[in-house]
C-alpha cells in the first residue's frame, strides 16, 4: 500500500468516525433524564425501546471514554462532551447495574429497575473495561475500585460463567466456548497499568493457550467456536460450529499480543490461521462474511447464519490491516481491501449516519435499526480508532 493510499484510507475512516458514527450516538443515545444510554435506535435515531442492557451501557462508557483519551494522541480535537457522556453512563452503572453478589445484571428498565438476572458474564467484562477507561479519562477513584472489584469477580465465576442459569449438562457433554479467552485477551490489554503486569501476562497467555491449544485445529484448518474439554469436536451442530467474526476478532487480539513480545513465529502462525478463517467464512457468490458456518457444510441451528453483520466486518478490518502492517503480506492486504470495499459499500447509511447492523445474504438491509439489544456504540468506533492509529504508524514508517 502506497503512502498516499494509506492517507486516503485514514481520512475516510476519520470522516466516517467523526462525521457519521460519533454524531449519531451523541445526538440520540444519551438519556439525560434517567441517566445512561438508549441503545434501541431505529435508522433515524428514534428510540424504540427504553430498556437498558448493561453490557451495552458498559460498551458505550468504554467508547466515549476511549474517544476522549484517544483524540489528542491521534492529533484530533478532544471534546469535553465525550467525557460528560462517559460519566452519564458510568454513574448510571454505579447506581443501578450491579446485583448484590457483585455480578452485573443483563438488563434494567429506563430508571434502573432490574429486569434480567446477571446470567451473562459479558456484562461484567464490558462494564469492567468501560469503568477502567472512564477512570483513565476522569481520574475518578470509585470507577477504578469498581472496575477492579468486577475484574476480580470475573475470575471467580468464569469457569462456570452462567452459574445457576447454565443450561448445558456438563457431565454428559462439556464444551468450552471461545468467547471467554477472547475477552480475557482483550481485558489483559485494557487493564494495563491498573492491574499487576504478572496477573495480566498470565491471563493473556492462558487465553492464547486455550485458543491455540483447543479451538485452532491445524489438521482441519479451522477455528472451532466450541470444543470439548479434551479438545475434540463432537459430531453435533455445536461441535461443528464456525463463527468467522469471532475467529478473526480473537486472532487480531492475539496477533497484537504476539507483536508486543516480538514473537515472530506466533505472528506468522496467526496470520496463516486468519487466511483459513476468511476463506471458509467468505461468501464467494454474494460477497461479505457469513455469520455462522458448519464445518461440514450442513445447515446450522442459527437462523441468521447467512446474514452479513456489521461487527464481523469491522473486526475483520482490524485483523487484516494488522496482519499486513506486521508482515507486509500482499495476500493479507488483498483481503483487507476486499473487506474494506464490501463494508463501505454496504453498511454505512449516508442519509442518517452510522452503520446498518444486519444485512441479508445479498447485502440488502434486513433490519433498519442502528442500535438494539446487541448492537451499540462499540465495534465500529473501536475499529475505526484502531485502524486510524495503525495507518498513521504505517505512514510514518513509510515516510522514513
Amino acid at each position: 500500500m502506497k503512502t498516499q493510499e494509506m492517507i486516503a484510507l485514514r481520512l475516510k475512516y476519520e470522516s466516517n468516525l467523526m462525521d457519521s458514527i460519533v454524531p449519531f450516538w451523541e445526538k440520540h443515545s444519551p438519556d439525560r433524564k434517567a441517566g445512561g444510554y438508549f441503545t434501541c435506535l431505529d435508522r433515524d435515531g428514534t428510540v424504540f425501546d427504553t430498556d437498558k442492557f448493561i453490557w451495552m451501557q458498559g460498551r458505550e462508557v468504554w467508547a466515549f471514554s476511549r474517544l476522549y483519551n484517544w483524540a489528542s494522541q491521534a492529533s484530533m480535537e478532544r471534546r469535553n462532551k465525550w467525557l460528560e457522556l462517559a460519566e452519564l453512563g458510568a454513574r448510571f452503572l454505579r447506581s443501578n447495574g450491579r446485583a448484590g453478589n457483585g455480578d452485573w445484571y443483563f438488563a434494567v428498565d429506563r430508571n434502573g429497575k432490574p429486569l434480567v438476572e446477571p446470567y451473562n458474564i459479558f456484562s461484567d467484562y464490558f462494564v469492567t473495561a468501560g469503568l477502567a477507561e472512564f477512570h483513565r479519562a476522569s481520574g475518578e477513584k470509585w470507577a477504578l475500585e469498581l472496575a477492579l472489584s468486577s475484574f476480580s469477580r470475573i475470575q471467580e465465576r468464569k469457569a462456570r460463567p452462567k452459574g445457576i442459569w447454565t443450561k448445558q449438562i456438563a457431565a454428559n457433554r462439556s464444551l468450552m466456548a471461545m468467547g471467554i479467552p477472547m475477552m480475557d485477551a482483550w481485558m489483559a490489554r485494557e487493564l494495563r497499568g491498573l492491574v499487576e503486569p504478572a496477573t495480566l501476562d498470565a491471563l493473556a497467555m492462558a487465553a492464547e493457550g486455550q485458543v491455540f491449544g483447543f479451538h485452532v485445529d491445524r489438521d482441519r484448518k479451522a477455528v472451532f467456536e466450541r470444543v470439548a474439554s479434551d479438545g475434540s469436536h463432537p459430531e453435533s451442530m455445536d461441535g461443528r460450529l464456525l463463527n468467522p467474526g469471532h475467529a478473526l476478532e480473537v486472532l487480531w487480539f492475539l496477533l497484537r499480543q504476539a507483536a508486543d513480545r516480538s514473537d515472530q513465529e506466533r505472528i506468522q502462525e496467526i496470520c496463516e490461521v486468519m487466511l483459513w478463517s476468511a476463506s471458509s467464512g467468505w461468501d464467494e457468490q454474494c460477497g461479505g462474511f457469513f455469520y455462522y458456518r458448519d464445518f461440514r457444510g450442513y445447515p446450522t441451528e442459527k437462523l441468521e447464519a447467512d446474514m452479513k453483520l456489521w461487527w464481523v466486518h469491522a473486526e475483520a478490518l482490524c485483523a487484516f490491516l494488522l496482519a499486513y502492517k506486521l508482515t507486509g503480506s500482499a495476500e493479507h492486504l488483498a483481503w483487507f481491501e476486499r473487506i474494506d470495499s464490501y463494508t463501505f459499500t454496504h453498511f454505512p447509511d449516508p442519509e442518517f449516519g452510522e452503520w446498518y447492523g444486519y444485512l441479508d445474504r445479498g447485502g440488502e438491509v434486513a433490519l433498519s435499526l442502528k442500535g438494539g439489544k446487541w448492537k451499540g456504540f462499540f465495534h465500529v468506533p473501536r475499529t475505526l480508532m484502531t485502524c486510524i492509529d495503525w495507518l498513521r504508524e504505517m505512514e510514518k514508517t513509510d515516510a522514513r
